[in-house]
């Protein structure tokens, strides 16, 4: 009884500090499409966005990554607001703050625990194979913090940049400005207005923005619903509500959104799906995230699907995949499929060296002969 006790405990303990100094990344194909798709809108350059899995409201770059974390999502209803603060942290990109605030925390005593800012969790896989990757990657809770607080300058240059995109696109303000007037009196509970200027300046350059409310999309109200289940769309809410408690009524029709997009939530959640992979391939054609192109692999390894091998092949040196977490490691499970050992262990080796799990790098590392992996392969390596 006493080491059952103990057990619970330092399980415990384990995911209370997990909780308290790591942000968890949600990787969420649809939700990094669609920001894919916004930037498109705007006429902005392409950048990566993230969701974690955090209930305060917040929003903050890293590198040429912006993060909105779930509460955030839940907090706001019109998508015009969710535009704005996109903009808002963009501009931080646009105007590099990231790179000088770089050069201020290798400069202090956060420079060993910035190098380390992500915790890179290995692939769990769970008794039903569909389900394809989960992830344990995570962000140091405190140097993110330290991160996103910026100067007043820096909050100035990215209201700038936001004003101008506002104006340029016709975003109505109007949710915003009830946000930025609700925790401008020190409101220590939302870290997102914690962390940014609360001057009535900024309230009423904004309330000079007299544009009207655009209407919400189909799939902002998709993801509302998939994260708040608060979305003006309530069979959006409902088909999640069910599918949270493990049901779904293949008979039942979900009007303004495409088909894939539904049958993709209920794979993920592990359901059984007659003719998914044709479903799957479709979706491919609608949504471009690298992330989802590596959940596709790891469905035709899985499912032996030999005959469409070829397209791991196509996608083995494309940029945005070769930038997931789990390139490596799929690799390595795919020319183990196919009995190419050298490769695979080669693969394999990256991976482990990468989340840093010293015994499987060291064991895989040993298990391939150099000479036998093409130049191409090798030029891409992070580790020779």
């Amino acid at each position: 009884m006493i080491i059952k006790i103990k057990l619970f405990l330092i399980i415990f303990f384990i995911i209370f500090l997990k909780n308290l100094f790591s942000y968890e990344i949600i990787r969420d194909a649809i939700f990094e499409d669609y920001f894919a798709d916004l930037s498109e809108e705007l006429k902005l350059k392409k950048v990566n966005v993230y969701l974690v899995n955090d209930k305060s409201a917040n929003a903050f770059v890293i590198y040429d990554n912006i993060y909105f974390t779930v509460g955030l999502i839940k907090e706001i209803y019109n998508e015009d607001t969710l535009r704005a603060i996109y903009l808002h942290e963009y501009g931080h990109i646009k105007k590099n703050h990231f790179q000088i605030k770089k050069i201020e925390l290798t400069e202090s005593k956060y420079k060993n625990n910035y190098f380390n800012l992500f915790s890179i969790g290995i692939a769990v896989f769970t008794s039903n194979p569909n389900i394809g990757i989960g992830t344990s990657i995570s962000l140091n809770n405190t140097i993110v913090n330290k991160i996103s607080k910026h100067s007043i300058n820096f909050e100035i240059e990215a209201d700038n940049f936001m004003i101008d995109k506002i104006k340029e696109n016709k975003i109505n303000t109007s949710e915003l400005i009830n946000f930025l007037s609700l925790y401008k009196l020190n409101d220590t509970n939302n870290t997102y207005f914690r962390t940014h200027p609360r001057s009535s300046d900024r309230i009423n350059n904004l309330k000079g923005l007299n544009y009207n409310l655009n209407k919400n999309s189909e799939i902002f109200e998709w993801i509302k619903a998939k994260y708040s289940n608060n979305s003006n769309n309530n069979s959006f809410n409902n088909f999640f509500r069910n599918l949270q408690k493990g049901v779904y009524y293949q008979g039942d029709k979900i009007d303004k959104i495409n088909e894939q997009l539904i049958k993709y939530e209920v794979f993920k959640k592990g359901l059984y799906l007659h003719d998914w992979h044709n479903i799957f391939s479709n979706l491919l054609t609608i949504n471009n995230s690298s992330f989802l192109k590596i959940e596709y692999i790891n469905y035709l390894l899985d499912n032996n699907l030999e005959n469409k091998y070829y397209l791991i092949e196509d996608l083995k040196f494309n940029n945005k995949v070769m930038n997931e977490y789990f390139y490596y490691y799929i690799y390595g499970k795919y020319y183990n499929k196919i009995n190419n050992k050298d490769l695979s262990n080669f693969y394999f080796c990256q991976f482990y060296k990468i989340v840093d799990n010293k015994n499987k790098a060291d064991f895989f590392c040993k298990k391939y002969d150099i000479k036998n992996i093409p130049t191409l392969d090798k030029a891409y390596a992070l580790f020779k």
